[in-house]
């Protein structure tokens, strides 16, 4: 259902209120000297929820320089990209500072990000933690499915850029 202007005020009551999200993220990653991949991860949820960096997007950004940015001000990673790995659509309700839940539509496209530089860093008051981890270890660790999903799709996507390592 749309929530648009032509909506009765009756109707909106009964859907409750809605809004739109876009995003934008990924996969930070970097290979050791050792040859092996890590992938940066921020927690939240009193560092509960391990997660892939993500953020809305800027009026004037581009969906990459969303998550370039967002990673950065989420990890302290400073990135470029490589290409889309997945978009991922799904609905939840916002309850923060809210009287009633908005309903979100949330669409976000997550990206393969090789860091560049910066520092790993969790000085971003949206994450309580940030660290390195094997992708192995990531999709133990991380909380969503389809966050999941997009690690595996980086796992091979890594592994053709490495030479068939991860």
């Amino acid at each position: 259902m749309n929530q648009g202007s032509d909506l009765t005020q009756e109707n909106r009551k009964r859907t409750g209120p809605r809004r739109k999200d876009h995003s934008a993220g990924g996969i930070a990653y970097r290979f050791t000297a050792e040859d092996e991949c890590e992938i940066a991860l921020i927690a939240t949820q009193r560092g509960t929820r391990w997660q892939l960096p993500k953020g809305t997007c800027e009026d004037g950004e581009t969906l990459e320089e969303t998550a370039v940015r967002e990673v950065e001000e989420e990890t302290g990673l400073l990135t470029t990209t490589e290409g889309l790995l997945k978009t991922i659509i799904y609905t939840y309700y916002d309850t923060y500072r809210k009287e009633e839940p908005v309903l979100v539509n949330k669409r976000v496209d997550l990206y393969l990000l090789r860091v560049i530089g910066g520092e790993l860093s969790d000085a971003s008051h949206e994450v309580d933690s940030v660290a390195w981890f094997t992708p192995q270890q990531a999709l133990s660790v991380l909380a969503f499915d389809a966050e999941k999903e997009v690690v595996q799709i980086a796992i091979v996507r890594l592994a053709n850029l490495n030479g068939g390592k991860q």
